[in-house]
């Protein structure tokens, strides 16, 4: 009787999925909440029209293609942290407080699952959209500037890394704004808000008074443009601020260097990130 009770409880303890198992579950129904509201099909969409409208309206307003392939790469690269602040509303902004506002979280908590789990396999899922959506859009430039400079753009490849980089302190932040937050569509509309207004507020209203925004993570960002330029701009320049937030802005600006703005991205990504699982961890579903 004793030997049967203990292989009854050796088959129950062998059929419990371990952690890596349960990451993947999650994961598996983020991507089909992705794909279910159309949230990546949209930003996949809204790329898509804008590398079309970047690739047909030179020729239709008479101006030439760049004959190098790092120029060529440029004016696709300025688009790409308005890409990052979009995907991080979407895929990020409630990725959390969802589970609070709907009551979902009543199913999933109870769960023999721990919430690092959960928070990871989340997390995941979103840096996984967020990177295809990266991939497909310099993926599709890069072989748009090899097919008409005949050349393979590296620094093209430099500012995907920087964009990547970017796009994790990014949904670190929209994680952490959805912890904290108690609504879905407040915490969409501030994390959206915070990159696209509030932090470029910030960062002109410093160089309005001489003081170099290098640790705003928008002015950060910059670099993904900057990087493809040769060679590439030092100190102060007339030209594009950088910011996520005001695209095309022209001013007098601090140029964001690279080594520093990579520091700065991950010190971002590392304490969000900590910060919204500390939130997450000791948050309780209310009644």
């Amino acid at each position: 009787m004793n030997e049967t009770i203990t292989q009854n409880k050796k088959r129950i303890v062998t059929t419990l999925p371990n952690d890596i198992k349960q990451t993947k579950t999650v994961i598996k129904y983020e991507v089909k909440k992705f794909l279910r509201n159309r949230r990546l099909f949209g930003l996949i969409i809204i790329e898509a029209l804008v590398l079309i409208l970047i690739t047909i309206l030179p020729p239709l307003l008479g101006d030439e293609y760049p004959n190098d392939a790092d120029a060529f790469i440029n004016s696709y690269a300025t688009f790409v942290p308005i890409f990052v602040v979009i995907g991080a509303t979407l895929f990020a902004g409630d990725a959390i407080v969802s589970e609070y506002q709907n009551r979902t979280g009543f199913l999933l908590f109870p769960t023999p699952m721990k919430k690092v789990t959960i928070f990871a396999g989340k997390f995941i899922a979103s840096m996984g959209a967020m990177f295809l959506v990266l991939l497909i859009y310099y993926g599709v430039a890069l072989l748009l500037g090899w097919a008409i400079t005949g050349d393979l753009s590296t620094l093209g490849v430099q500012s995907l890394l920087l964009a990547m980089l970017y796009s994790l302190s990014a949904l670190s932040i929209g994680y952490l704004i959805s912890a904290v937050m108690k609504g879905s569509l407040g915490a969409l509309i501030l994390t959206f808000a915070l990159f696209m207004f509030i932090f470029s507020i910030i960062s002109t209203s410093l160089v309005v008074g001489n003081v170099d925004p290098w640790f705003i993570i928008t002015h950060a960002a910059g670099t993904i443009q900057f990087i493809t330029q040769v060679p590439y701009p030092v100190g102060t320049g007339s030209g594009s601020i950088g910011d996520a937030g005001a695209p095309g802005m022209t001013s007098t600006a601090f140029i964001p260097d690279v080594n520093t703005s990579i520091v700065v991205m991950i010190a971002y990504a590392v304490v969000s990130l900590v910060l919204a699982y500390v939130v997450f961890k000791r948050r309780e579903m209310s009644a």
